[in-house]
């Protein structure tokens, strides 16, 4: 019987190398230690005060080339990303200290556009960066995809019918994925090394100049507070 597959809707997640990683570790991996908002007495980088890692002057070179990533990732969406402005609204640093550090739990970001994640340190034994889905439109039947330790529908996992997609951190290297999707870390052997990254959100906008585009947002230079 002939029939064919239509693949609607991809999702997209941008994973690049960061040029200017080597200097950037070697002058700034001891300092970024600080900017760790140690999730056993804090429960966000927000509620510890340390989100304007991109204040730093000595960080400038990454946030520089952060552009560039970011207009890679919206050239794959056939974007006129010169019409664009990327606005880093919050930075901080996450790190794994030892094996014991609780993996990142599920969650999402609900005040930007793109949020990123940078490798500064990491190894083959560190988290899994990992990307979920709350809703797989192809799951029709009720739990049709969920797994049991002893009885299953589901014969194996392909790109249809799997809610979880994880990626290896590459040291060097940088994610980039919309801010409303589902991302976690998991843990997957014992850790060897410290894992340590620069994680943050971005809002982009129109450039002034464009403010006659009605897709996106205004450039903040447009707004008022009230």
């Amino acid at each position: 019987m002939y029939y064919k597959i239509h693949e609607l809707f991809p999702l997209v997640v941008y994973q690049g190398d960061v040029k200017c990683h080597q200097e950037f570790k070697e002058k700034n991996l001891e300092s970024l230690k600080e900017y760790w908002f140690n999730g056993y007495i804090n429960e966000s980088p927000e509620y510890s005060g340390r989100i304007f890692a991109h204040h730093n002057l000595e960080y400038k070179v990454f946030f520089e080339e952060l552009r560039t990533h970011v207009d890679n990732y919206f050239d794959t969406l056939l974007i006129d990303y010169s019409k664009l402005d990327y606005h880093v609204i919050k930075s901080w640093v996450g790190c794994h200290f030892d094996d014991e550090t609780p993996s990142v739990k599920p969650h999402t970001h609900n005040e930007s556009n793109l949020s990123f994640v940078y490798y500064t340190n990491t190894d083959e034994t560190s988290d899994k960066f990992c990307v979920a889905q709350q809703q797989n439109k192809n799951e029709s039947v009720g739990d049709l995809f969920q797994t049991a330790i002893k009885r299953n529908l589901i014969t194996g996992y392909n790109k249809y019918n799997c809610n979880v997609y994880t990626i290896t951190p590459k040291e060097g290297s940088m994610v980039i994925f919309p801010s409303n999707i589902g991302h976690f870390t998991q843990k997957f052997t014992k850790r060897e090394c410290e894992r340590v990254v620069i994680a943050g959100d971005i809002r982009v906008t129109l450039k002034k100049e464009y403010a006659d585009y009605h897709q996106g947002s205004t450039h903040p230079s447009q707004w008022i507070e009230i």
